[in-house]
């Protein structure tokens, strides 16, 4: 199964590279395509691999989109809000996992993404009205009544 996972997870940066050679203006990318790639050449069924190779492109994703920070100096207050600024602006590059990624380039050391989160909360924001994507919107409790929110985080 390793040989397998590792197959997948070169599969998966293989296909990220050519995607943004072929297309550089869909930047940040989306995995999906990647997942039925890297099923196929691993015989790993795809939906086991999908959190595999949406963890490829989160950080391939993230290292191209390093955050930038307030005249360019990472202070506290620039680092907190340049998390918050890039989270509150949704999409691709404001998941959390990408978001670790583009703070650690920025900073040039691994930051977790539990750190993000922390960030996030020290410049004054909610955990649980801070929604970005699809799916459950398990982790932002606060915004499951509210049934215009999905709608509203995608069109920011």
């Amino acid at each position: 199964m390793d040989k397998a996972l590792d197959k997948a997870k070169k599969t998966a940066r293989t296909f990220y590279a050519r995607e943004e050679k072929a297309n550089p203006a869909g930047f940040p990318f989306s995995p999906a395509n990647a997942t039925k790639a890297a099923a196929k050449a691993s015989g790993i069924p795809a939906s086991r691999l999908v959190p595999v190779v949406a963890a490829v492109y989160y950080e391939e994703n993230g290292k191209r989109a390093p955050l930038s920070f307030a005249r360019g100096k990472a202070t506290p207050a620039a680092i907190r809000s340049a998390v918050a600024k890039a989270r509150d602006a949704g999409g691709r590059l404001g998941r959390w996992e990408v978001l670790a990624v583009r703070l650690g380039v920025a900073l040039g050391r691994p930051v977790s993404v539990s750190e993000v989160r922390a960030l996030y909360v020290a410049a004054g924001k909610d955990l649980d009205s801070s929604y970005t994507g699809r799916g459950t919107r398990a982790g932002a409790t606060k915004t499951r009544t509210d049934e215009l929110a999905a709608l509203d985080s995608a069109t920011k």
